[in-house]
């Protein structure tokens, strides 16, 4: 088996249902996860348990919401009180990024958090893969920003007043003006996704590395610390950048 072949190194509990039930399957034939092998080694595989893990999580982050918001009432039990906690969290957040008076946006960006951070976080567990340390995760997450965004502007500004914030204050520049902020505006959802899976990846590839070094000695832990802080770090300039998109197309006549 060539090098290329090889499996890899960090495998997961859905890594023997991929090669012995996924692969050369209805489902293989469906989403073309071998197709992805011939561009990288793996990377069907990777697809597959992105897929997979993305859906773990929802699944697993709405039980635990509906678990916490079961019988709520004025006298707040501990665990409606970690579930206030959590939104409190976020509202803080968003008063920090965006301001005083912005709560309409709490649940878009207090869920991008969570599920960016717990997606981010999940591949530092064994047997499991971050979902984010592949393109098409992360591109679908900045995809959504970029139309919630614009959705965003709509709703404050109108039609109109949305248009006119690409045309810019001078009349004249307007044409070429347009043109260019239409450019830039479309070219954030890729900059999001890039730069979250530019740096998931490359972590989760670095600790696989130093694992195959190290062997059976630990040499990859404080790597496995930092990555801890480099997911939260991530989590949060992914939030940050989508309340200044935000911020910048709802505040534009204001600013």
């Amino acid at each position: 088996m060539s090098s290329s072949e090889e499996a890899p190194l960090i495998t997961t509990w859905l890594t023997g249902v991929y090669e012995h039930a996924v692969k050369g399957s209805f489902i293989d034939d469906f989403f073309g996860f071998t197709k992805f092998d011939k561009m990288r080694p793996h990377l069907g595989l990777y697809q597959f348990e992105a897929m997979c893990f993305v859906i773990f999580l929802m699944l697993t982050i709405t039980g635990i919401v509906l678990l916490l918001t079961r019988n709520i009432s004025s006298k707040p039990s501990k665990r409606q009180m970690l579930l206030e906690i959590v939104v409190d969290g976020c509202r803080k957040l968003v008063a920090m990024l965006m301001g005083e008076g912005n709560n309409k946006y709490v649940p878009y960006l207090g869920t991008l958090f969570i599920s960016i951070i717990t997606m981010n976080l999940l591949g530092l567990i064994p047997l499991f893969r971050s979902p984010t340390m592949v393109l098409s995760v992360t591109f679908a997450i900045g995809l959504c920003t970029f139309l919630y965004v614009q959705y965003s502007g709509i709703r404050a500004n109108g039609i109109l007043g949305y248009l006119k914030h690409f045309a810019g204050p001078v009349i004249f520049l307007a044409p070429i003006l347009f043109i260019l902020e239409l450019i830039g505006e479309f070219v954030k959802p890729f900059s999001l996704s890039l730069r979250l899976y530019g740096n998931i990846s490359g972590e989760d590839t670095i600790i696989e590395k130093l694992l195959e070094l190290g062997g059976i000695v630990p040499v990859h832990l404080p790597m496995l610390f930092f990555a801890v802080f480099t997911s939260i770090l991530q989590a949060f300039i992914f939030v940050a950048l989508t309340a200044i998109y935000i911020s910048v197309l709802t505040h534009h006549e204001e600013h």
